[in-house]
């Protein structure tokens, strides 16, 4: 056993005074020991002038380890070693509590006494006086208690690895109960079954619960702060936060021990506020943030059924920015359309399919033009089209096949004339008509409906390819009266609900296959 792995034991001395010197010569040859840190004794000469004796040695003998016994005829003879210690360090030895041995320093008849049956030393038990080299003697003793200290070291060692297991796995269970603020009736009725089975005291549960009460109060005050920080931030600067910002929140969480659930739950809940206006009469509006980055525009030349108008294919970088989760919907437009004019009059219901959460169809892009402006003045944000570079970018979310889900199409996926194919598709649904928005699955960057259902306007206008086209995700604008349209439609081929095929019709053109979504700048700042 190393000296690292031993637990320093207290030994206490039982001995008569006439025998000091033997006592003495005992304590140097267990001074290797203490050195070790295996043991420190006790005897009554530790005693301090005008201590209260009697009782320093109730204490010290009561809470020893290990109890010495230096037997010899006048330890017999002694009322108060015999009849208080022997009586009180043989109860204790019972018990369980502490280790009790015998010393034979020298020859007299003990085997009457009560600690008779304890393996006494030396070996043979012969006495220390009576070895012709006393050396050997406290040799063989010093010996003989180093074995009995290294083994009740390790069953206490297993003994408080079995009370912190079982410590533990009571905690563990009422750590669980209280992760709510409390623990029930029914709660507490399992963990004090789960008590009885592991053998624990009631104190010993009765703190665990405290704390694990305690634990859950001081973790809700501190995911409360991180809350408030993360609110207070997104006040300042906005969002996206800037790194300084993001590193801050993520030093709290490390330092405060938040779990990552807890501060995923934190995040979700303020973006959900963030990102979606409350129109009225309950109609939401929800916006999905967009990250930056770069992505390669257009088709490559080996994608099926592409056109030329998708070419060149060249690199954009794309700014953060928030997106419209859906495009808008009939109930968004008619809350808006009611709102003060800014440039033009609006249809509140100009749609040819109806439906509260279908999207707003026959408008222009004009129409789309003052619907952005009418959100923009009841909201304070700046609402836009999105330009034919961020429509794309947001579209693909970092895929390249022609579909943000993979090399072809079905009508599983998408809503569009599924009695045409592409790319070895098989034939679906043709719906003829638009179907509420949300339906079919959304992007990687949780966007839905980028594909089919309604064409999607975009700020720029039409160019025939993308030669000098702008490479920083900006609107491409030119004297032409034809607006970008982007997705597909309801009615349309499934070729045209690829990620990088480019449509256009005049900016006055309303069509039951044409609405649009919208683009809000890259800081909201508060809710």
């Amino acid at each position: 056993m190393t000296e690292a792995s031993l637990v320093s034991l207290k030994v206490f001395f039982s001995y008569s005074h006439a025998d000091e010197l033997l006592k003495n010569e005992l304590v140097k040859n267990l001074s290797i020991l203490k050195r070790q840190g295996v043991i420190s004794t006790w005897d009554d000469r530790e005693i301090p002038p005008g201590g209260e004796w009697n009782h320093q040695i109730n204490e010290n003998l009561n809470t020893a380890d290990i109890i010495l016994l230096l037997v010899s005829s006048d330890f017999i003879n002694s009322d108060y070693c015999y009849d208080v210690e022997v009586k009180t360090a043989i109860q204790r030895h019972e018990a369980g509590e502490a280790c009790v041995i015998p010393i034979i320093l020298r020859s007299v008849d003990w085997r009457p006494a009560p600690f008779a049956k304890l393996q006494a030393l030396p070996k043979n038990l012969l006495p220390v006086k009576s070895w012709n080299n006393q050396d050997e003697a406290f040799t063989n003793v010093a010996q003989g208690i180093r074995s009995a200290a290294e083994k009740l070291i390790k069953e206490r060692q297993k003994k408080r690895e079995i009370k912190e297991a079982a410590i533990a796995e009571y905690r563990q269970k009422a750590e669980y109960f209280a992760s709510d603020g409390k623990i029930s009736f029914l709660e507490l009725d399992i963990l004090n079954d789960l008590q009885e089975k592991l053998g624990l005291a009631d104190s010993e549960t009765s703190a665990i619960r405290k704390n694990a009460l305690d634990s859950y109060t001081i973790y809700k005050q501190k995911i409360a702060t991180y809350r408030l920080s993360l609110i207070n931030f997104i006040h300042e600067q906005g969002y996206p936060l800037d790194e300084n910002a993001e590193t801050e929140l993520k030093q709290f969480q490390q330092h405060y021990k938040l779990k990552d659930e807890d501060v995923v739950r934190i995040r979700k809940e303020q973006e959900a506020k963030l990102f979606t206006e409350n129109l009225g009469n309950g109609v939401v509006l929800e916006i999905v943030p967009i990250p930056g980055g770069k992505f390669l525009m257009g088709s490559p030349y080996n994608e099926p059924e592409r056109y030329d108008s998708e070419s060149p294919q060249h690199t954009v970088t794309i700014q953060p920015f928030f997106m419209g989760k859906f495009p808008v919907t009939q109930s968004q437009w008619a809350i808006v359309a009611a709102l003060e004019k800014v440039n033009i009059d609006l249809n509140p219901d100009p749609s040819g399919f109806k439906g509260a959460n279908r999207p707003v169809e026959c408008v222009s892009w004009d129409d789309a033009i003052e619907f952005c402006a009418r959100l923009s003045n009841k909201t304070g944000k700046t609402y836009r089209l999105p330009s034919e570079a961020e429509w794309e970018y947001a579209c693909r979310a970092g895929t390249t096949t022609p579909f943000y889900f993979g090399e072809t199409i079905t009508t599983n996926l998408a809503n569009y004339d599924g009695n045409y194919t592409y790319n070895s598709g098989s034939k679906g649904e043709y719906r003829e008509q638009t179907t509420d928005v949300g339906k079919f699955p959304p992007n990687p960057f949780g966007l839905f409906d980028m594909h089919g259902n309604i064409w999607e306007w975009c700020q720029d206008t039409w160019h025939k390819n993308y030669n000098k086209a702008p490479a920083d995700g900006s609107p491409w604008m030119s004297e032409n009266h034809n607006r970008l349209l982007r997705g597909g439609s309801w009615y349309h081929f499934p070729r045209y609900c690829r990620s990088g095929h480019r449509a256009w019709i005049a900016r006055v053109g309303r069509k039951n296959l044409v609405g649009f979504r919208v683009v809000v700048a890259a800081s909201l700042r508060t809710y």
